[in-house]
């Protein structure tokens, strides 16, 4: 997959997201509507937010709404700050500084020389004035050829004014205590945290600093791709890695979807640090921790993986060690849960979607295992007869009925809500979100239940063979959306093979983490019940009448 899936606006441009419709007032009140497809919401702006998003039907720079507007810069700013908030507007990277601000390059290693040797190699081609840089390499007491490299490339970045500093642990600290020692001896506002095993492109830091234009921002990350992809399973780490967060710029959010950047590819304002105290000294999910930690003091994370700011990540592609860094990644959700009790694990269960989701499920279910296939994992035992097969087809189609009527009458019921709340939906428009939230519902518990059960379910099967099946619908729900949304250089087979043992992985690994912390709460997810598909959506800019109630297919 290209990093460049995502195309955006021009620097300090603005235009209309995809999929909106936006609709005048009927009953004469300035302002109008704005109509969603996915989710599917309507918002009531008020007349200034309503004129910029009707100017933004092209792509306008900041200069050019000020002009047609008729508002103050600083009103049309804020504007479009919160409609991009919101979803209804896209924007362009800010432009460059009059002036770039001083950024360290901070490095952590220990016994990676060949990987480091890339690494700088790659720093020293970075496109960034040499005055406004230095480079810190922090040593966690490498015994191999470490300092000899480092000796080797000061001249060459002496050569082009930018400063190399060498940092030696002692003893070893962690990449937590390496990435706290070079920002501790870094003389600029701006940290630039960069693993050893890291490539980092041309224009890294000239496409992420702008971002820090907005005070509020403490942090900004990039797109992180994988360096090697000549493997299987470097092709598989590329799209399904936990460090890549996707093509679409994000808001990191503790309310999530995304709730933390990786340290692989980030930078941080030096006051952010130094508020914190600097990493916790965890042995993994530190990352995750800091932005925890920074997002709970109010401060702004942006995810920014414009195609110029990616950083290509050597992933470990031998089977033991991609088996072995889930394990380990996984074994961190315990801790992570224990410092941050409010981030537990929550599993929405909306009645109506769910029903749709369990009712569809054991339909399916059903009928694979009513299949010849199926039925050789039906076993006499504890005196129990296997079903018969035209009792599990008669139940399959028990199942399938209520739940082919379930987004029929869920679609009723909200046209009949939007036609009280005079919304301009038509009855087709709902269907289709109605099903489209509930099929996209049914993946996310799908993906829910193989992420953290599917270890517990394979061993259940050995027990009672048909979980099996169900264990492989699950799977297949999963590999079948992801390979078609993510689109990976492999083939099927191999994608889902890698997806299951990755699975398994991170459930023990999870597992491990619990009995080392003497917890067992992280195996079990904050059930909601409530309905998360109806919100009352208020108005994003400006004060007005008040919002309409709409439904927004989550």
């Amino acid at each position: 997959m290209s990093p460049q899936s995502y195309y955006y606006p021009s620097p300090g441009c603005y235009r209309l997201a995809p999929g909106l419709c936006l609709l005048e007032e009927i009953d004469g009140r300035p302002g109008g509507l704005v109509i969603a497809s996915y989710p599917l919401r309507v918002l009531r702006l008020g007349q200034q937010a309503w004129r910029l998003l009707n100017l933004c039907r092209q792509e306008r720079s900041s200069e050019e709404l000020v002009r047609l507007s008729g508002l103050a810069p600083a009103r049309v700013a804020t504007l479009c700050q919160q409609l991009s908030a919101k979803g209804l507007l896209e924007a362009g990277p800010p432009l460059p500084p009059r002036s770039w601000p001083g950024v360290s390059v901070i490095v952590p290693t220990c016994n990676r020389v060949r990987q480091l040797e890339r690494c700088l190699q790659a720093i020293l081609e970075l496109r960034y004035p040499s005055q406004a840089l230095e480079i810190i390499v922090a040593d966690d007491a490498s015994r191999d050829q470490t300092p000899t490299l480092l000796t080797r490339f000061a001249p060459a970045f002496a050569s082009r004014g930018v400063r190399l500093h060498c940092l030696r642990h002692a003893r070893r600290q962690g990449a937590a205590g390496a990435r706290n020692s070079g920002a501790a001896a870094a003389r600029y506002d701006l940290l630039a945290f960069v693993d050893d095993d890291c490539v980092v492109t041309p224009d890294w830091l000239t496409t992420l600093v702008p971002l820090f234009s907005e005070t509020s921002v403490a942090a900004v990350g990039g797109q992180i791709r994988a360096y090697e992809t000549g493997s299987a399973l470097g092709r598989y780490e590329d799209v399904r890695s936990s460090l890549f967060m996707g093509l679409q710029p994000q808001e990191v959010r503790l309310s999530g979807p995304l709730t933390y950047l990786p340290t692989a590819c980030l930078l941080v304002r030096r006051e952010a640090w130094q508020a914190l105290d600097g990493f916790a000294p965890l042995s993994c999910g530190e990352d995750v921790d800091f932005c925890y930690r920074l997002l709970a003091q109010g401060w702004r994370i942006r995810y920014w993986p414009a195609p110029e700011s990616v950083v290509y990540h050597d992933y470990r592609t031998r089977l033991g060690t991609f088996l072995g860094t889930r394990v380990r990644y996984a074994s961190a959700e315990a801790v992570l849960q224990q410092l941050h009790p409010q981030q537990r694990r929550i599993l929405l269960l909306p009645p109506w979607e769910a029903s749709f989701a369990a009712l569809t499920l054991g339909s399916l279910w059903q009928l694979i295992t009513a299949l010849p296939l199926g039925s050789l994992l039906w076993t006499r035992s504890q005196g129990r007869q296997r079903p018969s097969r035209t009792g599990q087809a008669r139940l399959s189609l028990l199942l399938a009925f209520p739940a082919l009527l379930l987004p029929g009458a869920s679609t009723w019921r909200r046209h009949q809500a939007a036609r009280l709340a005079r919304l301009p939906l038509t009855a087709w428009q709902i269907w289709q979100a109605t099903l489209r939230s509930y099929l996209a519902y049914t993946y996310h518990l799908c993906r829910h239940l193989t992420r953290y059960y599917t270890l517990a379910l394979l061993a259940a099967g050995l027990l009672f063979p048909p979980l099996l099946v169900l264990v492989g619908l699950l799977q297949a729900v999963v590999v079948g959306v992801d390979y078609a949304r993510l689109r990976p250089r492999l083939s099927l087979p191999a994608f889902a093979l890698y997806s299951l043992l990755e699975d398994c992985a991170y459930a023990l690994g999870l597992l491990l983490g619990c009995w080392r912390q003497r917890t067992w709460r992280p195996l079990l997810a904050v059930i909601e019940w409530k309905n998360a598909t109806v919100t009352q959506l208020a108005q994003p800019s400006e004060p007005g009448p008040p919002s309409l109630p709409s439904r927004d297919q989550r």
